[in-house]
């Protein structure tokens, strides 16, 4: 926690690393922490983060992270919640919000929690200091050195230094701000805090500037922005540029003080700081004013004001004001000027700044009623500038600063320079050291060839057992993948023999109908030859005559069906005969409506009350295309017989109402401009359909959706192969649970 003054008085929240992926982090810590207590800690972790990026969200998020913490009596966590939404509303400007909080703290503290009660008097010191009531913010910070000096907080205590010498800054007491800020600096070099260090070095070159030492201040300005960059505190970052805009304003070159000036009100707009905002913008407006742009300096300033207005911060309001009289004084608009420098010092009646910023301001003012015939008020102005003058610039309060940057820089020095001698006798020592391992490691080599001997005998017998262990190991993994290879085979053929199985099945059924007949036809002939020889004894040539036609018609009949139970037997030989390989132009409508018969016909073998309609849609220009029949049959009828699988377990669930359907499509489609064409085969059911989760698993080896002992999981797989590696084909799977699906085959024509 800490304030700064540049030009105008500003202050700094000193927080950690602000880094995004920082916040991230902690979010992500956050959204998976079950513990209450815990959660809570880590929001406040968040909240020091924010605190440097976006005060609004982090006063938000500290309101509810207190009452988060109050409701399940965590004093801990509200405590830290309620001490940093107090900082923020500070920052902020909205000092009645942040006196409630310490009021609340006060009762809320617990009596042996002094280090609460030292961050609470740190925190309170720091208001009354932005409100520019500096005496009563070092005596409560000089409270809570005592405390934080007590328990060794050390990172605490470098804070409460910087902000008891930012006071004395504002009192231009320059040999004290110094003091303390040596203190601070040294505390942080030694706990290699460059956090801290961005700091002070930020409120020490503000010291080095107003005692004179330009060349000091510009040194601690760049090192402090270097280290801020470095560590992403954006905070010090933009304080950096606003005061580097102050001193390059100071060697009159008005074009980098603009720069400096816009780039701090563009940072500060980003982090929420109104106050630092308007101060940057007086610090830019003043610049153009000296480089001769009026208008422009008059446009900006005056949005310097309504930003400073905003902020609610007595220093900044004053300040924008300052800077538009000094405007218009050098525009010698001397009445409008007189306008605004009164109202800056209005807004810093009661305070208790005196800096030497102020002394020029009242004799610029002193001039402006000089030129406006007031020389009452002329001479009056003149008197006060004379005396903030002589007190800011007394030779003591100069040399005294002086020596104390010097002692510092001496003591540093000496410092170094015993570093170097500490280095010198330790290199020296080491080497001596050195010189005694050698003898000690030329006494130890003998032996140690002796064990490394010993050692590496050791490890060649152990080597030659892992050397055979290891061939073991690899026979018998070689053993194993041979069994695996064989295993895999044998499924693959229990695959195949399971759909000849079905096919076997459908045949069975095929056959049967004119076997029937056949069967029918001949019982009907013994019956009729029995009547013939009846009526040859009773010589009754006209029925003889009718009978033997009977019989002739009949025979004719026995022909027919016996005829095309060999078509069916010599077709399905064909189909089922061993695949030589060979590709032959095949017609793929037929071979559909076969297998689909084939597929039901087998199913209604195994289950009689197995039943489902099925439809054909089948292009009348899909023709003939060269496949390996035998194979692409092997496809349909998996998919047939998945398909009817499919509907039959939907049927089993929703019973006789619902109405199973079982369809296959072929169409001749062109593939390109360029006229390549192919046939694709759409088999689609209305079953349960396929889980979304593991339709992508469906065509890998092994894998099955159906209950243990009902399938092999190859089905598929040996489809997948057949399409795409036999036939340079595709195939697709679309499905949508409760509705159905459709595999898509797209072959080559």
């Amino acid at each position: 926690m800490r304030y700064y003054l540049a030009v105008s008085f500003c202050l700094l929240l000193h927080c950690g690393f602000t880094q995004n992926t920082k916040i991230d982090s902690i979010n992500n810590l956050i959204r998976k922490e079950q513990s209450d207590t815990t959660r809570i800690n880590l929001i406040n972790r968040k909240i020091d983060f924010l605190s440097s990026v976006n005060l609004d969200s982090a006063i938000i998020l500290g309101e509810q992270n207190a009452q988060s913490a109050q409701k399940i009596n965590f004093y801990q966590g509200e405590l830290d919640a309620r001490v940093k939404l107090s900082t923020n509303y500070c920052y902020k400007g909205n000092y009645a919000a942040a006196e409630q909080q310490f009021i609340f703290l006060a009762g809320f503290i617990k009596p042996h929690d002094s280090v609460s009660l030292a961050d609470l008097y740190t925190n309170r010191g720091l208001m009354y200091g932005m409100q520019s009531r500096y005496d009563s913010s070092i005596k409560l910070s000089e409270k809570a050195i005592g405390i934080y000096e007590r328990h060794n907080i050390l990172n605490s205590l470098a804070d409460v230094y910087t902000n008891i010498a930012i006071g004395y800054q504002q009192l231009s007491n320059f040999p004290k701000a110094l003091e303390y800020e040596q203190k601070s600096l040294k505390l942080a070099e030694s706990l290699n805090d460059e956090t801290s260090q961005a700091y002070t070095l930020l409120n020490l070159a503000n010291t080095y500037q107003n005692i004179g030492d330009s060349a000091k201040a510009e040194q601690a300005f760049l090192k402090s922005v270097n280290l801020a960059l470095k560590k992403d505190l954006k905070n010090v970052e933009l304080y950096g540029y606003s005061n580097l805009s102050s001193l390059y304003s100071a060697y009159e070159q008005w074009n980098k003080s603009y720069q400096y000036g816009m780039k701090a009100a563009n940072l500060a707009t980003e982090f929420g700081d109104q106050g630092i905002k308007a101060a940057s913008l007086s610090k830019a407006a003043l610049a153009l004013a000296k480089l001769n742009k009026i208008k422009e300096a008059i446009a900006l300033n005056r949005q310097a004001i309504l930003v400073a207005d905003s902020s609610n911060q007595q220093l900044n309001i004053s300040q924008a004001q300052s800077a538009m009289g000094e405007i218009y004084y050098l525009d010698k608009d001397y009445k409008t000027a007189i306008v605004h420098y009164e109202k800056s010092f209005d807004a810093l009646s009661g305070s208790d700044i005196y800096l030497e910023a102020y002394a020029e301001a009242y004799k610029n003012l002193s001039s402006c009623y000089e030129f406006t015939g007031d020389y009452k008020k002329a001479l009056l102005n003149h008197k006060l500038f004379a005396s903030i003058t002589d007190s800011v610039r007394r030779k003591d309060n100069v040399r005294k600063a002086t020596e104390l940057s010097m002692n510092y820089d001496f003591e540093k020095k000496q410092a170094i320079a015993k570093a170097e001698q500490d280095k010198k006798d330790e290199k020296a020592k080491r080497i001596k050291n050195q010189q005694l391992f050698i003898i000690f490691a030329l006494a130890i080599a003998v032996l140690a060839v002796v064990v490394i001997a010993i050692i590496q005998f050791r490890n060649s017998r152990h080597k030659q057992k892992a050397n055979l262990l290891l061939r073991r190991e690899k026979q018998k993994a070689e053993s194993t993948l041979s069994e695996l290879k064989s295993t895999q085979a044998q499924l693959i053929q229990s695959e195949k023999m399971a759909s000849l199985g079905e096919l076997t099945a459908g045949i069975a059924h095929e056959i049967q109908n004119p076997l029937n007949f056949v069967n029918n036809f001949s019982e009907v002939n013994e019956e009729l030859i029995t009547e013939l020889i009846d009526e040859i004894d009773n010589n009754n040539i006209p029925e003889v005559k009718a009978i033997a036609a009977d019989l002739q018609q009949n025979l004719s009949k026995i022909n027919y069906h016996g005829k095309r139970a060999d078509a069916i037997v010599k077709g399905m030989l064909q189909h089922s005969r061993k695949s030589s390989g060979a590709k032959e132009p095949t017609d793929i409508n037929a071979l559909c409506d076969e297998y689909l018969r084939l597929s039901y016909h087998g199913l209604r073998a195994k289950d009689k009350n197995f039943n489902a309609e099925f439809k054909t849609s089948l292009d009348e220009n899909a023709g003939k295309i060269n496949i390996i029949p035998q194979d692409i049959g092997r496809v349909l009828l998996n998919l047939f017989n998945n398909a009817f699988y499919a509907v039959n377990e939907r049927r089993k669930n929703e019973g006789e109402k619902f109405k199973a359907l079982i369809s296959v499509a072929t169409q001749r489609v062109h593939n390109s401009p360029s006229g390549n064409e192919s046939i694709e085969i759409k088999v689609i059911d209305n079953g349960n359909g396929i889980p979304q989760n593991v339709i992508n698993k469906i065509f890998q080896p092994f894998f099955t959706t159906k209950p243990t002992g009902e399938g092999t999981g190859l089905g598929l797989s040996l489809t997948y192969d057949i399409i795409t590696k036999q036939h340079n084909g595709t195939i697709n799977v679309e499905s949508k649970e409760g509705e159905g699906t459709t595999f898509i085959i797209t072959l080559p024509v």
